[in-house]
């Protein structure tokens, strides 16, 4: 059964709503959650386990002038995962968040299970984080035809925060993957968010501040501080 089909039946099952996010610009993972006030565990598609998180996903109206929409959203930050992908990956502007929906009956392990029956990618960018609060972090989105007020030059000048896309463990393989790393260390120590050396590879994580550099590269040497800490607020 296509989802066309199903849209047309009587009773047709729940749509699901599922979204990638995309941290590699920032060096990170790819992410994958659905909306967690509507399923109560993780829900597997396309041998593809998404964990659910409270999401809100608003603005996809599109108008009768042809404008293109410009959504919001919003991702549940009481237990503190939407603060950690802010803080660990440049609060995720620049990164690209994929949204694909399908009817409930056609997820894995469903009797009609069918990796090919949804709808989209709809494709949308990170632009700018517009609120923060203990209950959620908001986002404005802009669809990724929407070209329309892009920024020249394309690399915003950030003062005390780094934004090269550092390594990523893979703890599938157990190293780590380069392909889209523009931070140039390859040392064998490690370090967590704090800059504090640690033993496990999986907790090497950039804090992005300058002292990141300098517990990696040393004090004294040449350091590719992805920021640009000379520069200074002229009112």
């Amino acid at each position: 059964m296509s989802v066309q089909s199903e849209a047309q039946s009587l009773s047709p099952s729940a749509i699901i709503s599922l979204f990638t996010i995309d941290a590699s610009p920032m060096g990170g993972p790819l992410m994958y959650f659905v909306q967690g006030s509507e399923n109560d565990g993780p829900v597997v598609y396309n041998s593809v386990e998404y964990q659910p998180v409270d999401v809100q996903f608003e603005g996809l109206e599109t108008s009768g002038a042809g404008a293109l929409p410009q959504p919001k959203i919003r991702i549940s930050n009481i237990d503190g995962m939407a603060q950690a992908l802010v803080s660990t990956y440049g609060e995720l502007l620049g990164c690209t968040l994929y949204r694909v929906r399908t009817y409930k009956r056609f997820l894995d392990h469903q009797p009609d299970a069918d990796s090919e029956a949804f709808y989209g990618p709809d494709i949308f960018r990170f632009e700018r984080k517009t609120s923060e609060n203990g209950v959620f972090i908001e986002w404005d989105l802009s669809a990724s035809i929407d070209q329309e007020g892009k920024m020249l030059p394309g690399r915003t000048v950030v003062r005390n925060t780094c934004l090269w896309r550092y390594r990523y463990f893979n703890t599938l393989t157990g190293t780590f993957d380069y392909s889209k790393a523009q931070c140039p260390y390859t040392g064998g120590r490690y370090f967590d968010i704090n800059d504090a050396e640690v033993s496990d590879p999986s907790k090497d994580v950039p804090s992005r501040r300058l002292n990141c550099c300098r517990t990696r590269f040393g004090r004294g040497n040449p350091l590719p501080f992805g920021g640009f800490p000379g520069v200074q607020r002229i009112s």
